[in-house]
């Protein structure tokens, strides 16, 4: 078997986002947000434009 020692756990657990439990759903809520952001501000820009 192979052994993991502390140091590479420590590694791991650095290596995990901060929030979710994985990187993949941390860059699509981050990605779901600047869709978001980007079709509000042009509903806004189109609103007040006149």
């Amino acid at each position: 078997m192979k052994e993991i020692t502390k140091n590479q756990e420590e590694q791991n657990e650095f290596e995990k986002p901060p929030i979710f439990g994985n990187w993949k759903t941390f860059y699509s809520v981050v990605l779901g947000e600047l869709i978001l952001l980007i079709v509000l501000f042009y509903s806004f820009g189109q609103y007040f434009s006149g």
